[in-house]
């Protein structure tokens, strides 16, 4: 009876420890919107598909928000790298997608993360760094895994003016994902974002912005205006 006992215990020890495990390898976002995309993002050992959700859900926050009417993607990879570089910082808040966020949390439960910022000793940074194709840049970037001195201030420099890089390279765009879109994502709280209001406000936004509008505005105004007109000199 004994021995059945510790058998029993240890069939149960066991499918615990399996479900545990299946558990931890399974992402839990609950939608996927890109995975009938070219899937760019190839690592063994990580969550591949969850890795080219994040760096399409990105691409399509940023190239909305910076480029609204073309949505030129490495346009917009030159606007917010800027940004993210400079002191003035990209207000996540005005445009990160509810998606996004996520995202933001499913990534932060592979341990992608850590003290909010990225984790430099994950497995992900290894597979960026064996991928990355960026000329220049994926030496610099190894050289500095190598070394231990990986950082966002180091690496920053290298990046500056490589916009179109960046949209080619798609592990060079993942690294610049979680590294300044994901891991600040994860220092906000949105629960009492409204995103629908907000994006509704932003398209209002911008379309009373349009410049053909407000010149037409001014025509209609004062319709003595002539703008195909030469100004008497």
């Amino acid at each position: 009876m004994k021995t059945f006992s510790i058998k029993l215990l240890l069939l149960l020890l066991i499918f615990n420890l399996t479900s545990c495990k299946k558990e931890n390898s399974t992402s839990s976002l609950s939608e996927y919107k890109y995975a009938d995309l070219t899937q760019t993002i190839n690592c063994s050992t990580l969550d591949s598909k969850l890795l080219n959700e994040a760096l399409y859900t990105f691409e399509n926050d940023i190239a909305n928000f910076y480029d609204n009417k073309q949505k030129n993607v490495i346009r917009a990879y030159n606007v917010f790298t800027r940004k993210a570089a400079s002191n003035n910082k990209p207000v996540l808040q005005e445009f990160v997608s509810e998606h996004s966020v996520n995202v933001a949390k499913a990534l932060n439960e592979t341990g992608i993360f850590y003290n909010n910022g990225l984790n430099y000793n994950h497995d992900i940074i290894k597979c960026i760094g064996e991928n990355m194709s960026a000329s220049g840049l994926e030496t610099t970037f190894n050289a500095l895994i190598s070394t231990n001195s990986m950082g966002k201030e180091l690496f920053q420099p290298a990046l500056t003016g490589k916009a179109s890089s960046m949209g080619k390279d798609k592990y060079l765009g993942l690294y610049v994902a979680l590294e300044y879109f994901y891991s600040e994502v994860n220092k906000i709280d949105f629960s009492q974002m409204d995103f629908e209001k907000r994006d509704a406000e932003l398209a209002k936004k911008t379309k009373t912005t349009n410049p053909v509008k407000k010149i037409q505005s001014k025509s209609a105004t004062n319709p003595n205006v002539d703008f195909n007109k030469r100004p008497r000199k």
